[in-house]
């Protein structure tokens, strides 16, 4: 059990049923762990950055309720979003990207093991 003490000399329990705690060797490394669960799972604005070139990523709209999977890519006209493999640009529909986020890794059924 932990006892805080706020700035007005109050004492309170601390519950650490939820915290979690990671250990790092280094600045670097703890630095690269804050950037790690910043990033996990969340919406990414176009604002802040963008996926790799031709990286296939869902993608939120400004302008359309559903989310879908496509692609940012760029060429000597500059870069824009595209559905899927699709190549006209969503833009050109009509279509908003604000925001992005990776996909998750392929669901792979446990193999049995003898």
């Amino acid at each position: 059990m932990l006892v805080m003490i706020d700035k007005d000399g109050v004492a309170d329990v601390y519950d650490d049923t939820y915290d979690i705690v990671i250990h790092c060797e280094s600045e670097e490394d703890q630095k690269d762990a804050e950037l790690a669960l910043k990033n996990v799972r969340r919406w990414i604005p176009v604002t802040e950055r963008l996926p790799e070139l031709g990286e296939y990523v869902l993608i939120s709209f400004s302008n359309f309720t559903l989310p879908c999977i496509g692609r940012y890519d760029e060429d000597e006209k500059g870069g824009a979003w595209f559905n899927g493999d699709e190549t006209e640009s969503l833009v050109s529909q009509d279509m908003y990207v604000n925001a992005w986020m990776p996909l998750p890794k392929p669901y792979m059924a446990e193999m049995e093991e003898n």
